[in-house]
């Protein structure tokens, strides 16, 4: 039995001995260099070699997520034809003192140009008929008339039976154009007015030219530096937007009822044939001397962000009136 029991030991010897030699001898296996080598620990469960999965590290904890900036709120105005007694209306100055500030247009070239938007029924005047100062008896948009007989001119620019007025006079003669189509009311237009100092006005709606004459008065019809005021009429030196500047008789020139947004006042005719109207905010370049995005959202300035050499040429908002106006509205507005 002993003998029996040296030779198994023997042989168990000898097979461990060859086994270490194959395995020894076995060539190793390269792996690819471009994949990385996983090697796990074995343990041993009764008969089987179990790989002990490779502990797991904690992902960092996600730093909190930022909200995106939140852009500054835009609005309209919104006017309600209460312009009287120097309410419901933009007053912009185009003088300060002795100096001329840059919206003092019409000694040259220039171009206005707005968004604009009424409800049915609120705007009643019409209908649009050419003719002398005519534009004075539409809805009135935009007011830098002169009071009686000026002597330089004034201009301005209504809502009138549904079709947009532009007037000019250069105290001598003055004339009024019509716009042909009449405007949809509840939705937005860009209406844009211009004028040559040869006498040349045109009015484009939605960008398509609506109207134009090629022998309107003549000359400068910008506001003089250093005339008197006419009487109790201190709004003269005034571009004034939504009213009749002077409240001579709201019911003969009546105010505007509806909204205006970005409005923009160029030394240059900027078109002179169909365009497309403009997609974003108006930006400021050389030939702008007046820009109102009217978002200030409250208070009673009204930027001008022209930038324009010689200004800026700020307005306030002169609130009032029942309903009271112009307020600034954050649903209802083009930009």
């Amino acid at each position: 039995m002993a003998r029996i029991l040296r030779l198994s030991f023997k042989i168990c010897l000898i097979s461990c001995f060859i086994f270490l030699l194959v395995v020894t001898a076995r060539p190793s296996i390269a792996l690819p260099q471009s994949t990385p080598a996983l090697y796990l620990p074995l343990v041993l469960k009764g008969s089987v070699l179990t790989p002990i999965p490779p502990t797991t590290q904690p992902s960092p904890t996600p730093s909190p997520t930022q909200p995106p900036p939140t852009s500054s709120p835009t609005y309209s105005l919104r006017f309600y034809g209460s312009g009287v007694n120097d309410i419901d209306r933009v007053k912009i100055p185009v003088v300060s003192g002795n100096t001329s500030l840059p919206v003092n247009i019409g000694a040259a070239d220039f171009t206005i140009e707005f968004w604009m938007r009424f409800v049915p029924g609120e705007n009643t005047s019409g209908p649009c008929t050419e003719g002398e100062d005519t534009w004075i008896y539409g809805n009135i948009l935009f007011d830098r008339d002169i009071f009686g007989a000026p002597d330089y001119g004034d201009f301005g620019i209504s809502l009138y039976g549904g079709r947009i007025a532009f007037g000019v006079h250069n105290g001598a003669s003055g004339y009024t154009i019509c716009g042909n189509g009449t405007l949809a009311a509840s939705q937005w237009h860009h209406i844009a007015v211009t004028r040559r100092t040869n006498g040349e006005m045109r009015i484009f709606v939605n960008g398509n030219l609506d109207r134009q004459i090629t022998n309107d008065p003549t000359g400068n019809i910008s506001y003089r530096l250093g005339r008197s005021i006419t009487g109790s009429y201190v709004n003269e030196p005034y571009l004034v937007i939504g009213a009749e500047k002077h409240d001579y008789d709201p019911n003969t020139y009546p105010s505007f009822s509806g909204w205006i947004d970005e409005v923009r006042i160029s030394n240059i005719v900027r078109y002179t044939g169909n365009f497309t109207p403009p997609n974003a905010p108006f930006t400021p370049d050389n030939n702008t001397v007046g820009l109102y995005h009217f978002d200030e959202g409250s208070g009673t300035v009204v930027l001008d962000s022209s930038g324009a050499t010689g200004g800026p040429s700020h307005g306030t908002r002169n609130y009032g009136g029942s309903p009271a106006g112009p307020v600034y509205d954050s649903i209802t507005k083009r930009y």
